[in-house]
């Protein structure tokens, strides 16, 4: 290989390793990982807040009582993302997820599809459940317990 082209297949993987990779909105959540202070509290979440907590829960390394707090089976339901995240399914580089519409709202329930995808499989689609408890949105169980079952994860749904 002339060196011409091994300078040309270093620049090709280090534009790999160091390509931005795409939040939903910076600003509503910076730091996915940062202590306890991600809360989804609007009247309405909005999808960019949906798409920050969904990265929070399967994309970030963040502590399981962060990630207990974003879902309604609370520390009993941390599995699913713990899981999730250690099999790097549906984070970079080689998975994704977004939530987007449609999307239905009531004052305590709210519903979007997250579409999660990774290399060599196909999107999957999952019309997710968000409950409003105590002034925050949270996944609801079902929601994770239809993730588990359009997965095929081995984890049993009992933290509904």
């Amino acid at each position: 290989m002339t060196s011409a082209a091994v300078m040309a297949s270093a620049a090709v993987t280090l534009s790999m390793v160091i390509a931005p990779v795409a939040i939903a909105d910076p600003a509503v959540h910076a730091d996915p990982a940062a202590a306890g202070e991600f809360a989804i509290t609007s009247e309405v979440p909005t999808l960019a807040e949906l798409d920050a907590q969904i990265r929070l829960l399967v994309a970030s390394p963040a502590p399981d009582d962060v990630k207990a707090a974003q879902l309604e089976g609370g520390v009993r339901a941390v599995v699913v993302p713990k899981m999730i995240y250690r099999v790097g399914f549906f984070r970079p580089p080689k998975g994704s997820s977004v939530v987007t519409g449609p999307e239905t709202h009531e004052p305590d329930r709210h519903t979007a599809v997250i579409n999660a995808s990774r290399q060599g499989a196909p999107t999957v689609q999952v019309v997710a459940e968000w409950r409003r408890i105590d002034g925050r949105w949270k996944l609801a169980s079902k929601s994770l317990c239809n993730g588990i079952k359009t997965i095929g994860l081995p984890i049993p749904c009992n933290f509904e």
